[in-house]
């Protein structure tokens, strides 16, 4: 196998990596570890806003609901030193019934040797109410693993 193809199988599980931690650190680390997936620059375009910075994400994502956040497949298109993502997901909050489903459309970018999440777009398709006994309430956040 060529070095250049082990370098891009290298990027792509690094990216993937980040798009994992991104709804595992939401769960179970503090929100400052979530906030360091992301550029200093980052835009983070939800509920008809664009948030600029992580100063602005985190003082509207802070405050979000806590809940189950469930990745599901992704797409990565790398060019370079820049990756073009499409991942869907499922979140259950715990404090309320109302769950939705869609995609996070994401672009990274290599900074500093790592992986950062320059850009998202959180495309919400599908929300709902759960039934009584699907409830994620029950979970304290974050989550201790030990």
């Amino acid at each position: 196998m060529s070095e250049d193809r082990l370098n891009r199988i290298a990027d792509e599980l690094a990216i993937r990596q980040v798009l994992d931690e991104y709804c595992l650190r939401l769960a179970i680390s503090r929100f400052e570890e979530w906030l360091d997936l992301f550029t200093e620059d980052t835009v983070y375009d939800v509920f008809r806003q664009s948030l600029r910075g992580r100063k602005e994400v985190a003082a509207m994502l802070s405050q979000a609901p806590h809940g189950v956040h469930l990745p599901g497949a992704a797409r990565i298109d790398l060019q370079g030193d820049r990756a073009e993502t499409v991942q869907s997901y499922l979140f259950m909050p715990t404090n309320d019934d109302r769950w939705n489903a869609g995609w996070y459309l994401r672009t990274l970018v290599r900074a500093g040797g790592d992986w950062k999440i320059a850009h998202t777009k959180v495309k919400i398709a599908r929300t709902g109410d759960l039934a009584s006994d699907e409830k994620a309430r029950g979970l304290a956040f974050p989550v201790s693993l030990g």
